[in-house]
């Protein structure tokens, strides 16, 4: 999703949800072991954090403090959000990779008017 669009793309599922209901997310974490392979190669960055892979599929590279503010303009209050990190050793190749992810809960608003 073009982070243009995160914010409406959140408002629509917002508007889909009953009020107290709970929505789960992760994805990739700032300077996540993929984002830094891909800063490498000049012509994969679209802008400051959002890349296209070789395949064309777009990759963007969440902080903690983004999530924070996109959820909360949508309507959704955070119950927990968090940095996951964790070494990944492919022992086959003998390659370790740093990998991180943004996992968060947050919980619909009552005052956002559902479909």
């Amino acid at each position: 999703i073009n982070p243009d669009k995160m914010l409406h793309c959140l408002q629509t599922i917002a508007a889909t949800m009953k009020p107290g209901a709970r929505l789960l997310f992760r994805d990739y974490g700032l300077y996540d072991m993929a984002q830094l392979k891909m800063a490498e190669p000049k012509g994969h960055k679209i802008s400051d954090n959002f890349y296209v892979r070789k395949d064309g599929t777009r990759a963007y590279y969440f902080t903690e403090s983004e999530v924070r503010q996109l959820f909360s303009e949508a309507g959704f209050e955070e119950e927990s959000l968090s940095m996951h990190k964790r070494l990944v050793v492919n022992r086959k190749e003998g390659k370790s990779m740093h990998r991180r992810w943004v996992h968060g809960t947050f919980v619909k608003n009552a005052g956002v008017v559902s479909l």
